[in-house]
């Protein structure tokens, strides 16, 4: 065919998870193709026994945040359960990226039930987890790097609880995070240290840009970020509705040195 007889047109497709009534109406569903829903239908009824089997208990909703925004209480879960999934592999900190996490996590009323298919639609990837070894120089580049240009808003990673910092967005480049606010577990950052990181498989091999992951050695696999997740529920909500950690890991530093949250 001809380069002058080709169109092409963009078809904006609203996510039916959050529906927008503005949205809806500015750019109408369309109708299921009956081939093609026949076939969704079929297999959804294979795999219902497993998305609808109940994994864990949550007291509310887990929301994600856009990247700039610092950690998120989904990121902040996400992280904490691939850390828990890795302590076998001396796993120490872990991180999970923002855009790998697609959906905010609900709980299911009258008691909050959350189940397996609810925690595959926020991972939907299958991803395994990777235990690596950084060294605490390596570490602090990582963290530098959420910041993509001078001007650039940053694109921060999420950490496990085992990680906190601050950081200061009137630093030049590369000197954005605040040495000496770098905590790991319980004790303070170390540029000659070594650390065990764990991330998904993708952020292993550099994805979103995280570059600094390549260079981590010493590689140990994991469960599937999923199973992880899922199995972190369904531990610490044993005793009732798991309520997500609200403290923030990202501080924004002020010039007079105090710390406040991103947003």
């Amino acid at each position: 065919m001809a380069r002058e007889a080709t169109r092409a047109r963009n078809v904006p497709v609203a996510n039916g998870l959050d529906a927008d009534p503005a949205v809806d109406a500015a750019y109408p569903p369309y109708p299921a193709d009956p081939q093609v829903a026949a076939i969704v239908e079929h297999y959804r009824k294979r795999v219902a026994p497993l998305a609808e089997r109940p994994v864990g208990r949550l007291a509310a909703a887990v929301e994600r945040l856009p990247p700039e925004q610092g950690d998120s209480p989904a990121g902040r879960l996400i992280a904490d359960a691939h850390l828990a999934a890795t302590r076998g592999n001396g796993a120490q900190i872990a991180f999970t990226n923002t855009g790998g996490i697609r959906a905010n996590l609900r709980p299911r009323q009258p008691d909050g039930t959350v189940t397996f298919g609810d925690v595959f639609t926020v991972q939907p990837f299958g991803n395994t987890l990777v235990t690596m070894t950084l060294t605490g120089a390596q570490l602090k580049a990582l963290l530098e790097s959420q910041w993509r240009s001078s001007t650039a808003r940053p694109h921060f990673l999420q950490p496990s609880a085992t990680l906190s910092y601050a950081w200061r967005d009137d630093a030049p480049p590369g000197a954005r995070v605040v040495e000496d606010s770098i905590t790991i577990g319980a004790e303070r950052w170390r540029r000659d240290a070594t650390y065990r990181v764990t991330v998904n498989s993708y952020l292993a091999a550099g994805g979103d840009r995280f570059h600094a992951f390549l260079d981590g050695t010493e590689r140990s696999g994991g469960p599937l970020d999923v199973d992880a997740l899922a199995q972190y529920l369904s531990q610490r909500s044993a005793g009732g509705p798991l309520a997500v950690d609200a403290t923030p890991r990202i501080l924004r530093q002020t010039a007079r040195g105090s710390g406040t949250a991103v947003r």
